[in-house]
């Protein structure tokens, strides 16, 4: 049985692939609440339960040839959290065979300053929520799992059902209301965004690698433009007169003062104040390029949100 921890945008979307290349696999889907916030298909299932609890956990693992695990909950939240969840990921994976895909994010490495992201890099973040998502990978070494552990990381996301990012939900609902948008940083800086779609699929090929399974894998992305000429992508695909304002570091910090998710942004301004720019040599050399076009991007994300919220 393959499980899926998370029914959120990353737990939705390997759904979707794994329903494209493993439509007869028996997929289980873990909650906290219990209930789908999607029509699932034939052969999946889904529970209520804490992830964070070894003993539940290790129950669901027995259970599962393979684990994926898209689980989040907000910034202010992570400190608590993510320490609870990889202990739980630690003890299922110490009482069974399974083997484990982990959605990450590039904070693990800190701020290199414009320096490409390798998938050899050491995680070695200075920042709260980069040493945080660090230690969840350093458990798994420190209790000798590495081997049975996939480490799948991309950049900020783009694309369908996106929530909180640059271009998510927020920043389609202002272009549809012919609101100004704002966008962090310097905005004529080159900056990899990850397509959730691609994402997903990367996910689900690295799980079913018999051989080279483990380890970290970057997924690859559409070449590195700025935030600008997104938004120009995001003007010609729907043809609006997308106007946008830059968000000042002093308004960030001010506006955290009363706001905690703003508040934990601060600390990865970095992102958006150099090239942020992702390196993905080990995975495309294994798999290929899975990269979606830039137009393509712009033009699913559109049609998703017509679709589905306008």
């Amino acid at each position: 049985m393959i499980t899926i921890l998370g029914t959120g945008q990353v737990g939705k979307a390997v759904l979707d692939q794994l329903q494209i290349v493993r439509p007869e696999s028996a997929i289980l889907l873990v909650n906290r609440s219990g209930k789908a916030p999607f029509d699932l298909p034939k052969g999946t299932n889904i529970v209520g339960m804490d992830a964070t609890d070894p003993g539940v956990l290790v129950d669901v693992f027995q259970k599962s040839d393979l684990v994926f695990v898209c689980m989040d909950v907000p910034y202010q939240n992570w400190q608590t959290f993510y320490p609870l969840l990889s202990d739980a990921l630690v003890a299922g994976l110490k009482n069974t065979a399974a083997k484990l895909i982990f959605a990450d994010n590039m904070y693990s490495y800190g701020n290199r300053k414009g320096e490409p992201l390798y998938e050899t890099l050491a995680h070695t973040a200075k920042t709260q929520k980069g040493k945080i998502r660090a230690d969840v990978i350093k458990n798994f070494e420190r209790n000798g799992l590495q081997e049975r552990v996939a480490i799948v990381k991309s950049s900020d996301f783009i694309g369908p059902r996106i929530e909180k990012g640059v271009f998510g939900i927020d920043f389609l609902a202002n272009v549809y209301r012919n609101k100004a948008v704002n966008l962090p940083g310097n905005v004529k800086m080159p900056h990899h965004f990850t397509f959730i779609e691609d994402f997903a699929k990367a996910m689900v090929l690295v799980a079913f690698e018999p051989v080279d399974f483990n380890g970290v894998w970057h997924v690859p992305n559409a070449p590195a433009i700025s935030q600008k000429d997104w938004i120009d992508l995001f003007r010609k695909h729907t043809g609006r007169p997308i106007k946008y304002r830059t968000i000042p570091k002093i308004v960030v910090k001010f506006v955290g003062m009363f706001n905690p998710f703003v508040r934990e942004l601060q600390e990865l301004s970095y992102q958006f104040e150099y090239p942020y720019l992702v390196n993905a040599q080990r995975f495309i050399e294994k798999f290929g390029d899975i990269a979606t076009p830039h137009d393509q991007i712009v033009q699913k994300t559109i049609d998703w949100y017509r679709e589905t919220v306008v």
